[in-house]
């Protein structure tokens, strides 16, 4: 009697965690990031709301971090506010719950629910997460230029969004790949 021997090997760990095309770990990658997203989007709004409660005062823990340009002595600028109400927004909605609702839920729950091995198109997933997540780290690094974070609102209201600074320029190159992933993840689940 011959016995056959089967080899099987590991994928290395960047190639099945992080470059992957399983639709399942794509969903974790989703939830996990936007998870990242939501908690960063949180601590945006409890400053936001710890400058409304105490108006004027130094903000704890982090205020002598943020730098003189945007609250001096620890005490929060106006214009800083609106870079954190705008960043929040975005942050809360196109990098947080949209994600996991479509990009987490979705890509792991569809093809499970319909009966087929993965999405119809694993690169095309894949490129879509890469996109997303690309889009996020150029919205987050905008905090970082100069003149800071976009400060017009998530929904670019006119009046601020004319005024052209590079933290603007920073979340329209964000909201550009974010559109990108979205239309790429759409195709897989029409």
């Amino acid at each position: 009697m011959e016995s056959t021997h089967h080899d099987s090997h590991q994928l290395p760990f960047w190639k099945k965690y992080i470059f992957s095309t399983d639709h399942k770990v794509i969903g974790i990658q989703y939830g996990i990031t936007a998870l990242f997203f939501l908690m960063f989007g949180f601590i945006l709004m409890m400053i936001m709301r710890w400058q409304l409660a105490y108006p004027g005062e130094v903000i704890p823990f982090i205020g002598k971090f943020l730098g003189e340009n945007r609250a001096p002595g620890g005490i929060m600028l106006p214009e800083f506010y609106n870079e954190l109400g705008a960043m929040h927004g975005t942050i809360m909605i196109f990098l947080g719950i949209v994600p996991l609702a479509v990009g987490a839920f979705g890509n792991f729950i569809v093809p499970l629910q319909v009966g087929a091995p993965d999405m119809a198109f694993p690169k095309l997933n894949m490129t879509s997460y890469w996109l997303y997540f690309v889009g996020g780290v150029i919205m987050l690094a905008s905090f970082f230029l100069p003149g800071g974070a976009a400060n017009s609102g998530w929904t670019a209201y006119a009046p601020l969004a004319v005024i052209a600074t590079v933290g603007q320029t920073f979340w329209l190159l964000g909201m550009v790949c974010l559109i990108q992933s979205s239309l790429l993840g759409s195709m897989n689940i029409i």
